[in-house]
Protein backbone atom coordinates (compact mmCIF):
# COMPACT_ATOMS: atom_id res chain seq x y z
CA UNK A 1 0.00 0.00 0.00
CA UNK A 2 2.89 2.22 0.97
CA UNK A 3 4.60 1.75 -2.68
CA UNK A 4 1.69 2.22 -4.20
CA UNK A 5 0.74 5.52 -2.97
CA UNK A 6 4.36 6.68 -3.21
CA UNK A 7 3.71 5.70 -6.97
CA UNK A 8 0.42 7.34 -7.30
CA UNK A 9 1.94 10.37 -5.43
CA UNK A 10 4.51 10.28 -8.51
CA UNK A 11 1.69 10.77 -10.86
CA UNK A 12 0.67 14.09 -9.66
CA UNK A 13 1.19 17.46 -10.90
CA UNK A 14 0.46 20.65 -8.97
CA UNK A 15 -1.89 23.33 -10.51
CA UNK A 16 -0.40 26.52 -10.38
CA UNK A 17 -3.39 28.20 -12.98
CA UNK A 18 -7.51 27.88 -13.39
CA UNK A 19 -8.15 25.14 -15.29
CA UNK A 20 -10.99 27.43 -17.08
CA UNK A 21 -10.14 31.04 -16.92
CA UNK A 22 -6.48 30.71 -16.68
CA UNK A 23 -6.19 32.99 -13.83
CA UNK A 24 -3.45 32.54 -10.67
CA UNK A 25 -5.77 34.20 -8.64
CA UNK A 26 -7.53 31.68 -6.50
CA UNK A 27 -7.97 30.70 -2.69
CA UNK A 28 -7.54 27.56 -1.03
CA UNK A 29 -10.89 26.40 0.60
CA UNK A 30 -9.12 23.48 2.64
CA UNK A 31 -7.97 20.27 2.71
CA UNK A 32 -10.04 16.91 1.42
CA UNK A 33 -10.45 14.14 4.15
CA UNK A 34 -12.96 12.10 2.53
CA UNK A 35 -12.31 10.47 -1.01
CA UNK A 36 -13.28 7.44 -2.56
CA UNK A 37 -10.21 5.70 -1.31
CA UNK A 38 -8.55 6.15 2.10
CA UNK A 39 -5.20 5.94 -0.25
CA UNK A 40 -6.42 9.65 -1.00
CA UNK A 41 -7.34 11.46 1.53
CA UNK A 42 -4.81 14.18 2.64
CA UNK A 43 -2.99 14.80 -0.47
CA UNK A 44 -5.10 17.31 -1.96
CA UNK A 45 -6.77 20.99 -1.58
CA UNK A 46 -9.63 22.24 -2.71
CA UNK A 47 -8.83 25.55 -4.96
CA UNK A 48 -11.23 28.27 -5.75
CA UNK A 49 -10.51 30.33 -9.00
CA UNK A 50 -11.53 34.11 -7.38
CA UNK A 51 -12.10 35.42 -11.04
CA UNK A 52 -14.91 32.87 -12.33
CA UNK A 53 -15.31 30.79 -9.18
CA UNK A 54 -14.57 27.44 -10.59
CA UNK A 55 -13.25 25.08 -8.23
CA UNK A 56 -10.61 22.25 -9.19
CA UNK A 57 -7.96 19.84 -6.77
CA UNK A 58 -5.07 20.91 -6.12
CA UNK A 59 -2.92 18.43 -8.03
CA UNK A 60 -4.15 16.70 -11.15
CA UNK A 61 -2.87 13.61 -11.94
CA UNK A 62 -1.12 12.48 -15.20
CA UNK A 63 -3.52 11.97 -18.65
CA UNK A 64 -2.23 8.32 -19.50
CA UNK A 65 -2.59 7.55 -15.36
CA UNK A 66 -5.83 8.65 -14.97
CA UNK A 67 -6.85 7.09 -18.37
CA UNK A 68 -5.17 3.99 -16.90
CA UNK A 69 -7.48 4.08 -13.95
CA UNK A 70 -10.86 4.79 -15.81
CA UNK A 71 -10.15 1.56 -17.77
CA UNK A 72 -9.04 -0.92 -15.05
CA UNK A 73 -12.08 0.26 -13.46
CA UNK A 74 -9.82 1.55 -10.08
CA UNK A 75 -11.69 2.51 -7.11
CA UNK A 76 -9.13 5.80 -7.29
CA UNK A 77 -11.91 6.98 -9.98
CA UNK A 78 -14.93 4.67 -9.29
CA UNK A 79 -17.05 4.22 -6.44
CA UNK A 80 -18.01 0.75 -6.03
CA UNK A 81 -21.00 0.70 -4.20
CA UNK A 82 -23.68 -2.19 -3.99
CA UNK A 83 -25.45 -0.90 -6.34
CA UNK A 84 -22.98 0.30 -9.07
CA UNK A 85 -21.71 -3.29 -8.68
CA UNK A 86 -25.52 -5.35 -9.66
CA UNK A 87 -25.57 -2.80 -12.40
CA UNK A 88 -22.09 -3.75 -13.81
CA UNK A 89 -23.05 -7.65 -12.79
CA UNK A 90 -26.68 -7.01 -15.41
CA UNK A 91 -24.87 -5.67 -18.02
CA UNK A 92 -22.13 -8.29 -18.60
CA UNK A 93 -25.28 -10.66 -18.05
CA UNK A 94 -27.92 -9.26 -20.29
CA UNK A 95 -26.43 -7.10 -22.36
CA UNK A 96 -26.97 -3.83 -24.57
CA UNK A 97 -30.33 -5.69 -25.69
CA UNK A 98 -31.44 -6.00 -22.44
CA UNK A 99 -30.67 -2.26 -21.23
CA UNK A 100 -34.05 -0.12 -21.00
CA UNK A 101 -34.34 3.01 -22.82
CA UNK A 102 -35.79 6.14 -21.81
CA UNK A 103 -39.14 7.18 -22.85
CA UNK A 104 -39.13 10.46 -20.85
CA UNK A 105 -36.11 12.70 -20.39
CA UNK A 106 -35.77 16.40 -19.91
CA UNK A 107 -33.70 16.49 -23.44
CA UNK A 108 -36.34 15.35 -25.37
CA UNK A 109 -37.44 18.41 -24.86
CA UNK A 110 -35.09 20.04 -27.10
CA UNK A 111 -34.67 17.16 -29.31
CA UNK A 112 -37.43 15.62 -31.67
CA UNK A 113 -36.35 12.08 -31.59
CA UNK A 114 -38.45 11.51 -34.54
CA UNK A 115 -36.02 13.94 -36.55
CA UNK A 116 -33.11 11.45 -37.14
CA UNK A 117 -29.41 12.53 -37.45
CA UNK A 118 -26.04 12.02 -35.94
CA UNK A 119 -25.83 11.41 -32.08
CA UNK A 120 -22.63 10.94 -30.24
CA UNK A 121 -22.52 10.09 -26.49
CA UNK A 122 -19.57 10.44 -24.64
CA UNK A 123 -19.17 8.22 -21.30
CA UNK A 124 -22.87 6.71 -22.03
CA UNK A 125 -22.77 4.51 -19.42
CA UNK A 126 -25.39 1.96 -18.80
CA UNK A 127 -26.71 3.09 -22.43
CA UNK A 128 -30.03 3.96 -21.67
CA UNK A 129 -30.28 7.35 -22.97
CA UNK A 130 -28.22 6.48 -25.99
CA UNK A 131 -30.58 3.57 -26.85
CA UNK A 132 -33.29 6.06 -27.14
CA UNK A 133 -31.68 7.15 -29.46
CA UNK A 134 -30.74 3.47 -31.14
CA UNK A 135 -34.11 2.75 -31.12
CA UNK A 136 -35.24 5.84 -32.89
CA UNK A 137 -33.04 4.68 -35.66
CA UNK A 138 -30.20 7.57 -35.44
CA UNK A 139 -26.89 7.22 -36.12
CA UNK A 140 -24.93 6.71 -32.93
CA UNK A 141 -21.76 6.62 -31.54
CA UNK A 142 -20.22 6.83 -28.13
CA UNK A 143 -17.00 6.46 -26.36
CA UNK A 144 -17.05 4.52 -22.95
CA UNK A 145 -13.72 3.43 -21.74
CA UNK A 146 -14.77 0.92 -19.21
CA UNK A 147 -14.61 -2.08 -21.48
CA UNK A 148 -17.35 -4.23 -20.65
CA UNK A 149 -19.92 -1.05 -21.69
CA UNK A 150 -20.31 -2.79 -24.98
CA UNK A 151 -23.49 -2.12 -27.47
CA UNK A 152 -23.69 -1.10 -31.64
CA UNK A 153 -21.21 2.12 -32.37
CA UNK A 154 -19.54 2.52 -28.65
CA UNK A 155 -15.42 2.74 -28.62
CA UNK A 156 -13.56 2.27 -26.10
CA UNK A 157 -11.37 5.31 -27.24
CA UNK A 158 -11.80 8.76 -28.54
CA UNK A 159 -8.87 7.83 -31.47
CA UNK A 160 -11.77 5.13 -33.04
CA UNK A 161 -14.16 7.89 -33.81
CA UNK A 162 -15.83 8.64 -36.99
CA UNK A 163 -15.08 11.87 -38.94
CA UNK A 164 -18.65 12.63 -38.84
CA UNK A 165 -20.32 16.14 -37.85
CA UNK A 166 -23.32 15.14 -35.39
CA UNK A 167 -26.66 17.12 -34.79
CA UNK A 168 -26.63 16.00 -31.10
CA UNK A 169 -23.66 15.68 -28.38
CA UNK A 170 -24.18 14.34 -25.30
CA UNK A 171 -21.53 14.58 -22.24
CA UNK A 172 -23.62 14.08 -19.01
CA UNK A 173 -21.40 13.70 -15.59
CA UNK A 174 -18.00 13.94 -17.96
CA UNK A 175 -16.43 17.13 -17.78
CA UNK A 176 -15.96 17.84 -14.21
CA UNK A 177 -13.60 14.09 -14.55
CA UNK A 178 -11.49 16.02 -17.39
CA UNK A 179 -8.05 17.28 -16.79
CA UNK A 180 -8.71 19.83 -19.50
CA UNK A 181 -12.35 20.34 -19.62
CA UNK A 182 -10.91 23.15 -22.18
CA UNK A 183 -8.78 21.40 -24.81
CA UNK A 184 -11.76 18.18 -24.41
CA UNK A 185 -14.44 20.43 -25.11
CA UNK A 186 -12.45 22.05 -28.27
CA UNK A 187 -12.18 18.54 -29.79
CA UNK A 188 -14.93 16.91 -29.27
CA UNK A 189 -16.55 20.29 -30.91
CA UNK A 190 -14.97 19.38 -34.18
CA UNK A 191 -17.39 16.31 -34.28
CA UNK A 192 -20.62 18.95 -33.82
CA UNK A 193 -22.50 20.59 -36.55
CA UNK A 194 -23.18 24.20 -36.93
CA UNK A 195 -26.22 25.07 -35.20
CA UNK A 196 -25.80 21.31 -33.53
CA UNK A 197 -26.97 20.70 -29.82
CA UNK A 198 -24.38 20.19 -26.82
CA UNK A 199 -26.01 18.67 -23.74
CA UNK A 200 -24.02 18.62 -20.63
CA UNK A 201 -24.72 17.97 -17.21
CA UNK A 202 -22.39 18.75 -14.28
CA UNK A 203 -21.81 18.84 -10.15
CA UNK A 204 -22.69 23.02 -9.55
CA UNK A 205 -20.09 25.10 -7.61
CA UNK A 206 -22.22 27.81 -7.55
CA UNK A 207 -24.67 25.46 -5.30
CA UNK A 208 -25.91 26.63 -1.63
CA UNK A 209 -24.37 23.05 -0.99
CA UNK A 210 -21.00 23.64 -2.28
CA UNK A 211 -20.51 26.71 -0.18
CA UNK A 212 -22.03 25.35 2.69
CA UNK A 213 -20.08 22.37 3.28
CA UNK A 214 -16.83 23.52 1.15
CA UNK A 215 -14.48 20.04 0.82
CA UNK A 216 -17.17 18.37 2.47
CA UNK A 217 -19.77 18.89 -0.55
CA UNK A 218 -19.98 15.05 -1.50
CA UNK A 219 -19.47 16.19 -5.33
CA UNK A 220 -16.12 16.70 -4.15
CA UNK A 221 -14.51 13.40 -4.07
CA UNK A 222 -10.43 12.96 -5.72
CA UNK A 223 -10.08 11.18 -8.23
CA UNK A 224 -13.43 10.77 -9.13
CA UNK A 225 -14.03 14.43 -9.88
CA UNK A 226 -11.12 16.95 -10.62
CA UNK A 227 -13.37 20.32 -11.35
CA UNK A 228 -16.16 21.82 -10.51
CA UNK A 229 -17.70 24.43 -12.47
CA UNK A 230 -19.75 27.45 -11.22
CA UNK A 231 -22.16 29.14 -13.91
CA UNK A 232 -19.74 31.67 -14.76
CA UNK A 233 -17.10 29.12 -15.28
CA UNK A 234 -19.65 26.78 -17.21
CA UNK A 235 -20.30 30.06 -19.21
CA UNK A 236 -16.47 30.84 -19.80
CA UNK A 237 -15.49 27.87 -21.49
CA UNK A 238 -18.41 27.52 -23.76
CA UNK A 239 -18.30 30.66 -25.36
CA UNK A 240 -14.57 29.74 -25.56
CA UNK A 241 -15.68 27.12 -27.81
CA UNK A 242 -18.17 29.02 -29.57
CA UNK A 243 -21.10 27.68 -28.30
CA UNK A 244 -24.56 29.96 -28.01
CA UNK A 245 -26.08 29.13 -24.69
CA UNK A 246 -29.75 28.52 -24.75
CA UNK A 247 -30.73 26.89 -21.45
CA UNK A 248 -28.55 26.61 -18.53
CA UNK A 249 -30.36 25.75 -14.55
CA UNK A 250 -29.42 23.98 -11.38
CA UNK A 251 -31.46 21.43 -10.53
CA UNK A 252 -31.17 18.72 -7.59
CA UNK A 253 -31.86 15.18 -6.47
CA UNK A 254 -33.88 15.56 -3.74
CA UNK A 255 -37.38 14.94 -4.62
CA UNK A 256 -40.06 16.94 -2.77
CA UNK A 257 -42.40 14.43 -2.01
CA UNK A 258 -39.53 12.71 0.33
CA UNK A 259 -38.47 16.17 1.62
CA UNK A 260 -41.98 16.89 2.79
CA UNK A 261 -42.70 13.07 4.16
CA UNK A 262 -39.13 13.54 6.05
CA UNK A 263 -40.58 17.23 7.44
CA UNK A 264 -43.90 15.34 8.75
CA UNK A 265 -41.32 12.73 10.53
CA UNK A 266 -39.11 15.37 11.72
CA UNK A 267 -40.49 16.29 15.03
CA UNK A 268 -40.90 12.84 16.13
CA UNK A 269 -37.05 11.70 15.65
CA UNK A 270 -36.22 14.76 17.25
CA UNK A 271 -38.10 14.21 20.05
CA UNK A 272 -36.89 10.49 20.41
CA UNK A 273 -33.27 11.82 19.87
CA UNK A 274 -33.81 14.29 22.92
CA UNK A 275 -35.36 10.93 24.94
CA UNK A 276 -32.43 9.60 24.49
CA UNK A 277 -30.00 12.55 25.35
CA UNK A 278 -28.46 12.57 21.58
CA UNK A 279 -27.86 16.14 20.83
CA UNK A 280 -25.31 15.44 17.74
CA UNK A 281 -28.33 13.32 15.97
CA UNK A 282 -30.64 16.39 16.73
CA UNK A 283 -27.84 18.58 14.75
CA UNK A 284 -27.47 16.16 12.29
CA UNK A 285 -30.87 15.53 11.14
CA UNK A 286 -31.55 19.56 11.41
CA UNK A 287 -28.60 20.13 9.28
CA UNK A 288 -29.35 17.58 6.87
CA UNK A 289 -32.91 18.73 6.59
CA UNK A 290 -31.84 22.21 5.73
CA UNK A 291 -29.43 21.07 3.22
CA UNK A 292 -31.87 19.21 1.49
CA UNK A 293 -34.09 22.47 1.23
CA UNK A 294 -31.69 24.82 0.26
CA UNK A 295 -30.47 21.99 -2.30
CA UNK A 296 -34.40 22.39 -3.49
CA UNK A 297 -33.91 25.87 -3.89
CA UNK A 298 -30.57 26.10 -6.03
CA UNK A 299 -29.24 22.95 -7.00
CA UNK A 300 -25.71 21.27 -6.81
CA UNK A 301 -26.28 19.97 -10.07
CA UNK A 302 -26.37 21.64 -13.20
CA UNK A 303 -27.71 21.26 -17.13
CA UNK A 304 -26.74 23.00 -20.07
CA UNK A 305 -27.97 23.40 -23.45
CA UNK A 306 -25.66 24.78 -25.70
CA UNK A 307 -26.11 25.45 -29.31
CA UNK A 308 -22.34 25.56 -31.94
CA UNK A 309 -22.62 28.63 -33.39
Amino acid sequence: NIFMKKKFIRNLIKVIKCPICFSKNSKNIGRIINCNSSDLSNIFDLIECNKCKHKFLSKFPKKNYLENLYKKDSEYVFGHSKSEVINKSNFIKYKFSKQISFKKHWIFDFVNLNKKGNYLEIGPGLCNLYKSFYENKWNCEGVELQKWIKAPGIKNSYNKLSNKKNDVIVMFDVLEHIIDPNVFLKNISKKIKKKGKLFLTFPNASSYKSKILKTEWQMVSPLAHLNFFSIESAKIILRKNGYHIEYITPYSFVELRRLIRNFIKLPFKILFDLIKLDLKAVVFRLKEFSLNVLDLIHGDQMRIVAIKT
